[in-house]
């Protein structure tokens, strides 16, 4: 019977014409098989906000934190944060979470990412930093650590944080772009 249910009697599409047991098939009957296994609609994940830190040293390294062992992401890396919360922080009082003294710039656009209870929207702050630069105490300097870029692919951050600091690099990269002076257009070009 299970045999029959896992091949014949699959969702959306049963295939009854080849079922040895239609005739006494109740949903074949009341014409329901095709609705059959109804799924509840799930709840809608609520959804929590917080700022994310992206701090880039002139040596190629990011600062990085583990986090906690229990809970959420146990022992992975992650960008300093604020906490994850229903209404999230915004301009100073998100600045407030951040793990050192910088200029700090707030990333166009935010990085959202659904666990399995809640969705995440996180604001990326970038700053470029010195590599001598000092941790704030509020930082946990005890779990924090500097990581190069080109080392990511091996450490233990999870996509969460993946998306992060692509987000960030990626605004680091693009925005010299945006600002270099255009390619004279042909008509412009001397040509030797």
């Amino acid at each position: 019977m299970m045999d029959l249910g896992a091949t014949l009697c699959s969702p959306r599409r049963p295939a009854c014409g080849l079922c040895p047991v239609v005739s006494g098939c109740q949903s074949h009957a009341q014409g329901l098989a095709e609705a059959l296994p109804y799924r509840e609609e799930k709840a809608e994940r609520p959804t929590r906000r917080g700022v994310a830190f992206v701090a880039l040293r002139d040596d190629g390294t990011v600062l990085l934190r583990e986090r906690p062992l229990k809970g959420l992401l146990g022992g992975m890396l992650e960008t300093p944060s604020s906490p994850w919360t229903e209404h999230g922080e915004s301009g100073t009082s998100a600045l407030d979470h951040a793990p050192l003294k910088a200029q700090w710039r707030e990333v166009p656009g935010l990085v959202e990412h659904t666990f399995t209870h809640f969705h995440l929207e996180l604001s990326v702050y970038f700053a470029e930093v010195a590599s001598d630069v000092k941790l704030a105490k509020t930082a946990e300097p005890e779990r924090c650590r500097w990581v190069h870029v080109r080392d990511f692919h091996s450490s233990a951050l999870p996509s969460v944080m993946r998306k992060v600091l692509a987000h960030a690099l990626e605004e680091k990269t693009a925005r010299p772009r945006a600002q270099a002076s255009p390619a004279p257009s042909r008509a412009g070009r001397r040509s030797a």
